[in-house]
């Protein structure tokens, strides 16, 4: 036991003497953690600039508009039809709304006009803002319809339907959705930097294969598995300073509501943690050289983060590859975050966690098996 004692301190001394580390286990992840909450926070929801060309100019396509800015999510700009193209090439209105000649009188003959929609956003605020006049003109039609072609009958209905005494109480409500997302999309590069950084944790060994240190170590009284072991518990114990100074920066520092106890976030990314050093040390069992290592980690970090979700949401990705994304622990990371996100407890993802557990184990006795088939370290470079 004193001898992995000495090993543990030898090599968070020789990890920590290089400054560049301290980059790799705290710069970056909050780099990381950064990023996402920016690109989130850009992705708020902004009021569009609206512009409306008016051909009829009777009450009721007047009253559209005011309709449109009581919403709260249109700025309304009128627009002269010859002036159209230029305003939305230059950007200073999101989309148009051409509404036709006699369009009220359409409404009163109960075949009302369809409204033209034109802009450049894309489909989805072109099916909105149909969808959102629609209800509008379909509530006038109702009133025309109800009025049986008495225009006077109409009048007094509408003048009620718009003079209807509703009054709006508006409150900020926090969207928790998003908030998730954020958490999710942050733990995402927090995972690929803590894979990072376990690989880099479990290069000593190699570093000391090509200086001889690991076989100047292995011709003294410690054995191959107590090194082995040492660089374990020293990679392990780096992973718990990193998640713990990384859990309090989300929550202290950026005010992040993970929507998730602190503790169990922590027993889940350690479980992960101690998972990377095990990918970690498989890479170096199976490597003859610094290249080669380097080469093997980034053929399987980067694919599989991005195959196991922390990129983006493997919803978003095709069946085949969504059914793939199981064989990646990252996804089973992620997926006990979000259910316990959804008021699940830490039991509700006791099969996640063994799932990772049975992930480390296997990565470790493979290393483990390797690392004992291959003493000969002369010829390492």
């Amino acid at each position: 036991m004193k001898n992995i004692i000495k090993l543990i301190k030898n090599i968070l001394k020789v990890t920590f003497r290089n400054k560049g580390n301290y980059i790799v286990y705290l710069i970056l992840p909050i780099i990381g953690i950064t990023t996402s909450i920016g690109l989130y926070a850009a992705s708020d929801t902004k009021p569009l600039t609206l512009g409306i060309i008016d051909h009829d100019g009777d009450r009721i396509s007047k009253d559209m508009g005011n309709a449109f800015t009581r919403a709260g999510n249109f700025k309304i700009v009128e627009l002269d039809e010859d002036k159209l193209n230029d305003h939305l090439l230059k950007g200073s209105v999101n989309c148009v709304v051409v509404i036709p000649e006699d369009f009220a009188e359409s409404i009163y003959s109960y075949n009302p006009k369809t409204l033209e929609i034109i802009t450049l956003e894309g489909q989805e605020t072109a099916i909105w803002l149909e969808s959102f006049a629609n209800i509008y003109i379909r509530n006038v039609y109702d009133l025309a319809k109800a009025s049986n072609g008495d225009k006077s009958a109409f009048e007094r209905m509408y003048e009620g339907y718009m003079a209807q005494n509703l009054k709006l109480n508006v409150g900020r409500v926090d969207d928790k959705a998003k908030n998730r997302m954020i958490t999710v999309s942050s733990l995402g590069f927090l995972i690929m930097f803590i894979m990072l950084g376990a690989n880099m944790t479990t290069e000593m060994v190699l570093k000391e294969k090509r200086n001889r240190t690991y076989f100047r170590i292995c011709s003294a009284p410690v054995s191959s598995r107590e090194y082995i072991l040492a660089n374990i518990l020293a990679g392990t114990l780096i992973i718990v300073v990193q998640v713990i100074l990384l859990i309090v920066i989300m929550r202290r520092i950026f005010h992040i509501e993970t929507y998730i106890p602190d503790y169990q976030l922590f027993i889940i990314l350690t479980l992960f943690g101690i998972l990377a050093i095990g990918v970690g040390m498989l890479i170096v069992s199976f490597s003859k050289s610094s290249y080669q290592s380097g080469t093997l980690a980034n053929l399987i970090i980067t694919p599989t983060c991005m195959l196991g979700g922390c990129f983006w949401s493997v919803k978003f990705m095709p069946e085949v590859l969504q059914k793939a994304s199981y064989f990646m622990p990252q996804r089973w990371v992620l997926d006990a975050v979000e259910t316990i996100q959804k008021g699940g407890s830490i039991r509700d993802v006791a099969m996640h966690l063994g799932i990772l557990a049975a992930f480390a184990a296997v990565f470790f006795i493979v290393a483990a098996y390797k690392f004992s088939t291959s003493d000969d370290i002369r010829t390492f470079v």
